[in-house]
């Protein structure tokens, strides 16, 4: 059976406002676990999660940690910047009949321009590839 899950890796955070895809925390893992940047990730993760937690759909007002994914169906992207500049493609949607934000996946973006125009459209297609898994547990 299809199920969100709450966020574990890389440490426990509990919220009835973020779930995650299945898929989400191993590509997460395959990032961070021998990067030795997991210790400083983990602060910031925990800062941008409180914050979303809190402010939801209005997070991108906070341009260096967020912002809305143009020409998208209402994706997002959390943002990471330091030696990994990691990105967390996210949407919020209907679930147990309240808004979350559901995280879909995550990725490395590229410094060069046309290289981080590239790397979105894969993840952007992935994140929606995703969200139409899940698409019967969402309201």
């Amino acid at each position: 059976m299809k199920v969100l899950y709450n966020i574990i890796y890389p440490e426990q955070f509990y919220s009835t406002k973020i779930y995650t895809h299945p898929k989400f925390e191993e590509e997460l893992k395959n990032i961070l676990e021998y990067s030795g940047y997991k210790e400083k990730f983990i602060r910031m993760y925990r800062q941008r999660l409180k914050f979303l937690e809190e402010y939801q759909n209005q997070c991108y007002k906070k341009r260096d940690w967020f912002e809305i994914l143009k020409k998208t169906d209402g994706l997002y992207s959390m943002k990471f910047k330091g030696s990994k500049n990691i990105r967390i493609i996210f949407k919020f949607t209907g679930y147990n009949k309240q808004n979350i934000a559901l995280l879909l996946c995550t990725f490395e973006e590229k410094n060069s321009k046309n290289n981080s125009k590239s790397s979105y459209k894969e993840v952007i297609y992935i994140a929606e590839e995703r969200l139409d898994e899940i698409r019967e547990l969402l309201d």
